[in-house]
């Protein structure tokens, strides 16, 4: 399957890789747990090539061979450029080194999101069975009669980066949408010219609306017959505004989530995720300090106070000018599927001003993750709207079991 175009290396054999379209198409993206497209760190680094060309370019070029001492070194000679070491099965104990490679650098005076200089990310370019979270979901589709190749097709996709506002800077983003729209209109073509039907889970549901709000009505008429998002968070995660503070480790064992705060806050999906106004409105509130609460219509507030303020701008100017109020209909009969009846952090207290003592959780309804109010955000508003819209709920399901537990599938 075509890798999403997050940057790290082009393999050599990718010109080889023929990918044919299908009807149904899979876009597996990072969920908030961790799971999602980018299998873990040993997965991605793999020998180079004879061949290989880096992304970044310039002073930023990455100079690659393989090594057989540290991680990260830098030549002998003047050559600031650092040499990587690729291994496939490089161990835990150097987990700091192998995910700040993930970081993303903000370019202020032209805002878009750059890679970290002199560090890497290797996007994998096989179908979305060898990660391991969706494998049974795409299993399944092939009990169903689904073709690998033929039928069924993956669109996997960078989840450090989002897209922005129409006539922002977004050229990751903006080139997955070119991607994506030339491999539905493909699909479509190899298949009678039926239109295909597109499922996503997590980040992958506000990734892929976006998609369909910016192409034109004939053209979703034409191409596309159904939207299921999966534990789509419409609305944002409370739980967002906690890995600000204390980090996340993506599901990476052995790895303490603070270690990875900086390179979380690099990422331009941990302000997508924040909760929005629209969806838990502007008075409950949902992070709380001895003399301080925080709504989801303080953000920009909560984020100086935690020492984040550089994230205030392209927050107010990239994420709320796409969720800050009602979502508009995407154009397509949708099926959102959902899990509820699984404790899901609702509000987080601080015991003090400040954000370095554990903080206590209260847990209200949701799927884990996301929470109930971001689940079920769109169901008025696009019910209202006339078209094709069914929610389904599968009680005591958790974010990630909705793509593996056969009540679910």
């Amino acid at each position: 399957a075509p890798r999403g175009p997050g940057a790290g290396l082009r393999h050599q054999r990718a010109g080889r890789a023929a990918h044919r379209a299908l009807p149904a198409v899979v876009a597996g993206l990072r969920g908030a747990q961790g799971g999602g497209v980018v299998p873990p760190l040993p997965q991605l680094l793999r020998p180079p090539g004879p061949r290989q060309r880096a992304v970044l370019r310039g002073a930023d070029e990455l100079r690659v061979r393989p090594r057989r001492r540290r991680l990260l070194q830098r030549r002998r000679s003047g050559d600031a450029r650092p040499l990587l070491r690729l291994h496939p099965s490089l161990p835990l104990s150097r987990s700091r080194s192998q995910v700040s490679s993930n970081r993303l650098l903000l370019n202020k005076i032209r805002p878009k999101f750059l890679n970290f200089p002199h560090e890497l990310v290797i996007s994998n370019q096989k179908m979305l069975r060898n990660f391991s979270y969706m494998s049974t979901f795409v299993e399944r589709l092939e009990k169903m009669g689904y073709r690998d190749g033929e039928t069924m097709f993956g669109a996997p996709y960078d989840f450090r980066y989002a897209v922005a506002p129409v006539g922002r800077p977004s050229s990751i983003g903006d080139a997955f949408f070119r991607a994506l729209k030339g491999l539905v209109e493909r699909a479509s073509g190899l298949n009678g010219g039926r239109p295909v039907v597109i499922a996503t889970h997590s980040f992958g549901g506000q990734l892929a609306h976006q998609f369909l709000v910016r192409q034109t009505r004939a053209w979703r008429q034409q191409f596309v017959r159904r939207f299921v998002p999966i534990a789509a968070s419409w609305g944002g995660v409370v739980l967002g505004m906690l890995t600000l503070v204390s980090g996340n480790n993506m599901g990476l064992p052995f790895v303490e989530p603070r270690a990875l705060l900086r390179q979380g806050r690099s990422l331009q999906t941990s302000l997508w995720i924040l909760p929005s106004p629209a969806a838990f409105g502007t008075a409950t509130p949902l992070a709380t300090t001895k003399s301080r609460n925080y709504s989801a219509g303080d953000v920009a507030d909560y984020l100086v106070a935690i020492g984040f303020g550089e994230a205030v701008g392209p927050y107010e100017s990239r994420v709320l000018p796409l969720f800050g109020g009602e979502l508009p209909h995407p154009g397509v009969p949708v099926t959102s599927v959902i899990g509820v009846g699984v404790g899901t952090p609702e509000r987080i207290d601080y015991p003090r001003d400040d954000f370095d003592a554990t903080p206590s959780v209260v847990a209200g309804d949701g799927d884990g993750v996301v929470n109930l109010a971001s689940l079920v955000a769109v169901q008025t508003p696009w019910s209202r709207h006339g078209g094709d819209f069914t929610l389904v709920k599968v009680s005591n399901m958790s974010h990630n079991d909705l793509l593996v537990d056969d009540r679910a599938l």
